[in-house]
């Protein structure tokens, strides 16, 4: 999978521009606040629907403007033609996603047809932040894979949303009834367990790919351990991510949500469920967070993101496009070179990186990197 090209009107500080790409490396280069990172943005955009900064879609829209576009054109593995994704963003009204034209319902309609992992300095807290850090990393990846996993998600978002809020009307001394508590039950522990099976399975992977790619990244002195804890585990939890062969049971999940009511009330919200769960990171058998150095921390959340890459390509059947922005900065150069060497040596892959200075790579691999640099919002 490869992004072709990308162009823009009234989005963010980019002016309306084109921005091409070609197979193998790309780096976009220039100074500071010119749009690289916004052009970044807008690929990933398409692969998850909302920017990784955390902005709303209206701050997309250019200041002065009434709307924003932006269209990407992707190819597939295997195929002879562009795939084209487009959204406009209206400061007014919603927004309207399309496919080759045709307009999309939603924009989970549109999560899956592109897929890319993104590395960005604040990646460094998948081992350094707290468990919503790692949920979130699950759920990037685990949506861009399987509508079913996104659909259990969204599902299971919206009955803890509205459990929640039974809880605060009982905390606030009004009635619920228990079949209110028993239906909330139910669809949590459904949904979650789903959410669970896919979680307990891609962790196993992921600790696999991790191991490898960190003892490449360190000569195989010490090795990262990455331990799911979930809510919802039980023996013999179903693996869906390759085949759903049977329905998890929610057994477990549903004794949490049932008999702790009193105690949740008393909390004000919903203590048990896969809101919860956490992966930990152990590095020689201590709390990575608080015993693995900077540089160990940042080879651990590098090794998880090129994992997040392997096991697209293994589920998915294609590389994703991997986008790293601004993260040579942060690494030292035998790491920016296992980068380039690991990932920069097949066209299969694609990977667009973001710098200040086109001389992020060394000058032995440059005659393979495509270079844009980027001015004041627009391609030159």
């Amino acid at each position: 999978m490869r992004v072709s090209s990308i162009s823009f009107l009234n989005w963010r500080n980019l002016e309306p521009t084109t921005a091409s790409f070609e197979p193998g490396i790309n780096v976009l280069w220039g100074m500071n606040a010119q749009g690289k990172s916004n052009i970044l943005e807008s690929i990933y955009y398409f692969a998850r629907g909302r920017s990784f900064r955390g902005a709303k879609d209206r701050e997309f829209i250019r200041f002065g403007e009434d709307f924003a576009h932006a269209e990407m054109k992707f190819r597939k593995k295997g195929y002879l033609s562009d795939t084209s994704l487009e959204v406009t963003i209206p400061k007014n009204g919603k927004k309207v996603m399309k496919r080759n034209g045709a307009p999309l319902s939603s924009t989970a309609e549109m999560i899956g047809n592109f897929r890319a992992v993104l590395f960005s300095p604040s990646n460094l807290a998948l081992v350094s932040g707290g468990p919503l850090e790692r949920r979130t990393f699950l759920d990037i990846a685990l949506s861009q894979l399987s509508e079913t996993y996104l659909m259990n998600l969204r599902r299971y978002s919206k009955a803890l949303a509205e459990r929640n809020a039974l809880i605060k009307l009982a905390s606030d001394g009004k009635s619920v009834s228990s079949a209110e508590w028993e239906m909330y039950a139910r669809l949590m522990s459904t949904y979650g367990t789903w959410i669970t099976s896919f979680r307990q399975e891609y962790s196993r992977y992921l600790e696999d790919a991790v191991r490898r790619y960190f003892d490449e990244m360190t000569g195989g002195k010490e090795s990262p351990e990455l331990r799911y804890t979930s809510h919802g585990l039980y023996e013999g939890i179903p693996s869906p991510l390759y085949t759903v062969k049977e329905d998890p049971d929610g057994t477990a999940l549903y004794e949490k949500l049932t008999s702790n009511i009193e105690r949740e009330i008393a909390a004000g919200t919903t203590l048990y469920g896969v809101h919860k769960d956490d992966i930990n990171i152990l590095f020689n058998g201590h709390e990575a967070k608080a015993y693995a150095s900077q540089g160990q921390q940042r080879s651990i959340a590098l090794s998880m993101k090129l994992a997040e890459a392997e096991i697209s390509f293994s589920v998915g059947g294609e590389y994703p496009v991997i986008l790293l922005d601004d993260v040579f900065s942060e690494l030292d150069e035998s790491r920016r070179s296992y980068i380039l060497d690991k990932l920069g040596k097949e066209e299969l892959r694609q990977i667009i990186i973001t710098s200040c200075e086109p001389d992020v790579v060394p000058d032995d691999r440059q005659s393979r990197v495509n270079f844009t640099k980027v001015s004041a919002g627009g391609i030159e």
